[in-house]
């Protein structure tokens, strides 16, 4: 059978890919001799995955600035979102999106697996993905942390020190700041520690160049950071169990991260010290009180090489300098994180899942509100995870389904007046604390917000279509638009997913001109399209007959 590549056209704005998956032929092949309908997503799951840089998005933009790896159990079965090798995915304006080949997963089953993201500027982190075989198309969002310029509640410090004979001749010791943090951490390395690679062999060098970071348990920015999210994808717990249904409160956290040349520390020959201070105000969600002397906090280690957090011992809190603090010794590198671990209701029992139900009176279907939400611990500011904060439709019968609540943990839905994580705005509504586990459904009433909110614009139905020798092309794709935030800073918002060519853009001004661009393959193409109706269809785009010829 005659074969040839993949044919891929920009058309204006829109980015479209023209392929047929066969069994028996690489992802990159199509034939020549069947027609293709290109109409639908030719991927049954996709994501785009979306880094944000909380201090400015802006400086995301541009190529190789983050780079990416698909790692961990299903990575052989990751492509990108033009079906190329996973390998070649580019971190665009902050923007990945990856795709499951459909020949490597053909029964449509869960697929797992890590997103590690790197930059010379930016710490590493990695990010745990499950496409459940439901999500056709999901999306989920990460901080990532730039290390010239970090957001309020982490700080960063980094520092070298001269080897004599590849070890110290005098104790090694260095600490944050705790201006962003109000908390820090601080390292103690003994004279005469032999420094070694991950396989325990010495490392050789005249200088150890180390870096420190430090988060609080207070503010958004730093918890948003927290690699993997509160609910990892596995642990292994005190009793070297593997558990895939844990959740963390974290009390403060840090990486770690040592070189000596352009080699990596992973091993001491000696202990080191790692003293920790706690925020005085965090309350201890054992006892639901203020944390103090003689409490006992769980520490955790996490490798970012493959995502993983291991238990690593018990610490107590003490008193030093009228700070509270946790201090422990490792002979390992890697994120240290002071966490309460809990269990969370399985997403596969119909009793795990908990449904919102919604009333927001006078607001229906057709006019509802594009906000931002979030599930918090009781009493508290942390988030159940990183991801538990959606933009959501609003509108009186609404309802929303909420997997893997954590167990015996009592939340509080978060509702803000803005649309995006990158723009909260402020808090408006803040329900009462209720357990998610077990409880069937959940009534909320937030009629009381729709005072607080701005006279609604209007929903327009978008209707990308293309025509080539008669046949109609419809993109699935994401869809951003720009705003301006709260503190007048430009960002790209990220609107879904252009799916078989339709998608609803909420909250619009009819003839006003907005800027939208969309990704594919790499890249973003940008389009200004002022609306003039509810019901628009964008057609005014251009095939070129050639490739019309070409391909039908």
């Amino acid at each position: 059978m005659k074969t040839k590549k993949i044919v891929t056209t920009i058309i204006t704005c829109l980015a479209i890919s023209f392929a047929t998956l066969m069994s028996c032929k690489g992802i990159d092949e199509i034939t020549e001799d069947i027609d293709i309908i290109v109409k639908s997503s030719i991927f049954k799951q996709q994501i785009v995955i979306e880094v944000f840089d909380p201090v400015n998005q802006l400086n995301l933009e541009g190529d190789n600035i983050l780079q990416v790896e698909v790692i961990g159990k299903d990575a052989d079965k990751i492509v990108t979102d033009a079906g190329n090798n996973v390998n070649s995915a580019k971190v665009v304006g902050g923007t990945i999106a990856l795709a499951v080949n459909p020949n490597k997963n053909p029964s449509n089953e869960t697929v797992e697996f890590l997103v590690k993201i790197t930059g010379d500027q930016y710490l590493t982190t990695t990010i745990p993905i499950v496409l459940s075989p439901t999500d056709s198309i999901a999306s989920i969002s990460a901080n990532v942390v730039n290390k010239l310029n970090t957001a309020q509640g982490i700080d960063y410090k980094k520092t070298t020190e001269t080897l004599t004979n590849n070890t110290l001749t005098k104790d090694f010791i260095f600490e944050t700041s705790g201006l962003k943090a109000g908390t820090n951490t601080e390292i103690t390395i003994k004279s005469g520690t032999i420094f070694k690679d991950e396989n325990g062999n010495d490392i050789s060098g005249t200088e150890i160049e180390s870096e420190l970071v430090h988060f609080n348990s207070a503010n958004s920015e730093s918890l948003d950071s927290f690699p993997g999210g509160f609910m990892p994808a596995e642990i292994t717990d005190e009793n070297g169990d593997i558990l895939n249904n844990a959740y963390f409160i974290t009390a403060g956290f840090a990486s770690i991260n040592m070189t000596i040349g352009n080699k990596e520390v992973k091993n001491f020959s000696k202990p080191i010290s790692i003293k920790m201070k706690i925020d005085a105000n965090f309350i201890n969600p054992d006892t639901g009180i203020k944390i103090k002397k003689g409490d006992t906090i769980p520490i955790w280690s996490y490798s970012k090489d493959d995502g993983k957090w291991d238990f690593h011992k018990d610490g107590v809190v003490k008193v030093d300098n009228n700070n509270l603090i946790i201090e422990y010794t490792t002979t390992h590198l890697s994120w240290y994180n002071l966490d309460y671990k809990g269990t969370r209701c399985s997403s596969y029992s119909p009793s795990g899942v908990a449904k919102i139900n919604i009333s927001m009176s006078g607001v229906n279907n057709s006019n509802g509100y594009r906000l931002f939400s979030d599930f918090f611990y009781e009493n508290g500011n942390q988030p159940i995870s990183p991801y538990s904060g959606k933009t959501f439709s609003w509108y009186d019968g609404q309802t929303f389904e909420i997997n893997n609540a954590p167990v015996n943990r009592k939340v509080q839905l978060i509702v803000y007046s803005g649309s995006n994580r990158y723009d909260k705005g402020e808090i408006l509504f803040r329900s009462e604390a209720v357990n998610l586990c077990n409880v069937g459904s959940v009534d909320v009433d937030v009629s009381n917000i729709v005072s607080k909110l701005p006279p609604l614009p209007v929903n327009v139905n978008v209707n990308y279509q293309g025509k080539c020798n008669r046949k109609i092309i419809a993109p699935t794709i994401p869809l951003y638009m720009k705003k301006t935030n709260y503190y007048g800073r430009t960002y790209w918002s990220y609107l879904g997913y252009v799916y078989d060519g339709k998608i609803t853009i909420r909250n619009i001004n009819l003839n006003k001109e907005y800027e939208f661009r969309t990704y594919f393959n790499g890249q973003y193409f940008y389009q200004n399209i002022s609306f003039d109706k509810t019901e628009y269809i964008n057609d005014s785009y251009e095939i070129p007959s050639d490739l019309c010829d070409r391909l039908f």
